[in-house]
């Protein structure tokens, strides 16, 4: 019987490399409150990304990272944040969580990226309610157009956090890493995620004083005399997480290199039968392989032929946030090329482990689905 192909799976430290690093942690006595591994992880991360240590937070899932950057960035005087509708729930509800009001985008059709000229035009008209705009990477993927983003949201004295989470890892064009623009940008370190810790993630502030507000509400909002000056929460990442961050960033760029050739050869096995890629895929963290097909007919039959082959696939994102029972009755504007992309893409499997063998046993079920059905 064909081995199954799972959707993800994840690559962690050995057990005895664990086992190693959570002696040292008990020997010390520190299993949280920013110990040790806490602040070798803030070194780690700082250095990859090429910014100060104490631009750098680290927190206990992306999502809790999502709720404190808006939380220190967002104009509390105002209502509204634009937020793109396709991408995953957490940056929506975390909007809604600090409570402001989404307001859903389109994408651009051709990168996959939230709309920039959907966002200005409604920017002009209700600019005086705008509170702030929640940049999504979808899927990862440094946004070509990030320059302007920021130049959007200094022209209306707004903040922008940039919701990376599947970002860590990927590079804009000229080399730059993912994670030094806006106000804020946050990332995931899920154990979906290249740089997976199981639980945990990391905002990268612009300003120290920023990151520093955010530290303080990872702990309870507390000061100097453990007094709560501000809303803060239990955000804090453990010591052993933090402890298995390090050791995934000291491997971190021979992981990238393996999942780009998976990725090439995605490319090539499924060429001809127009089936698309996101621009600028090659460069990210590639969680997984998105792939539009030219039809939601031809996505569905590939979709039902790889579950009989025992190989795992997603609908990432279908539906869009904007249909999701929890937003209804939010703002969306006009939501074309997001409902079009969702109705015909799938999330192809992604791992270290995959192999040229698995993507060809893949890229030959789709090829059999599209030559019989056209």
């Amino acid at each position: 019987m064909t081995a199954p192909i799972p959707f993800l799976r994840p690559t962690f430290p050995s057990p005895d490399a664990l086992a190693e690093v959570f002696v040292e942690i008990t020997d010390s006595g520190i299993f949280s409150n920013g110990g040790p591994a806490a602040r070798e992880f803030r070194r780690g991360l700082a250095g990859r990304l090429g910014c100060a240590d104490d631009q750098v937070s680290l927190v206990s899932s992306g999502t809790t990272g999502l709720h404190l950057a808006i939380q220190a960035n967002f104009d509390r005087g105002r209502t509204h944040v634009l937020v793109g509708s396709f991408t995953f729930a957490a940056g929506p509800l975390a909007i809604s969580a600090t409570g402001f009001e989404p307001v859903f985008i389109d994408i651009d059709p051709v990168s996959w990226q939230p709309s920039l000229d959907q966002a200005r035009a409604w920017c002009v008209a209700h600019s005086s309610s705008l509170a702030g705009i929640l940049l999504t990477s979808t899927f990862g993927v440094a946004n070509p157009e990030i320059a302007a983003w920021e130049a959007l949201a200094e022209e209306h004295g707004v903040g922008l956090v940039v919701d990376s989470a599947a970002g860590f890892g990927s590079t804009y064009e000229d080399g730059e890493p993912v994670g030094l623009r806006g106000d804020c940008e946050v990332f995931s370190f899920h154990a979906t995620k290249l740089l997976a810790i199981g639980e945990g993630g990391a905002v990268r502030s612009r300003d120290p004083a920023v990151a520093a507000t955010i530290d303080r509400l990872t702990n309870f909002g507390f000061d100097d005399q453990s007094r709560s000056t501000m809303l803060g929460t239990n955000g804090k990442l453990d010591e052993l997480s933090s402890k298995i961050g390090t050791l995934q960033l000291a491997v971190l760029d021979d992981r990238l290199s393996v999942r780009r050739r998976v990725f090439e050869r995605y490319r090539e096995g499924l060429a001809g039968m127009g089936i698309g890629f996101q621009p600028h895929a090659e460069r990210s963290a590639l969680p997984f392989v998105p792939a539009a097909f030219p039809q939601p007919a031809q996505r569905d039959r590939a979709i039902a032929a790889l579950g009989s082959a025992a190989v795992a696939s997603r609908r990432y994102y279908n539906p869009p946030v904007h249909l999701h029972p929890v937003f209804e009755g939010s703002s969306a504007l006009s939501m074309e090329a997001t409902d079009d992309l969702a109705a015909r893409i799938i999330s192809l499997p992604m791992s270290d482990t995959l192999g040229a063998s698995g993507v060809d046993r893949i890229c030959a079920i789709i090829a059999g689905v599209m030559s019989s059905h056209g």
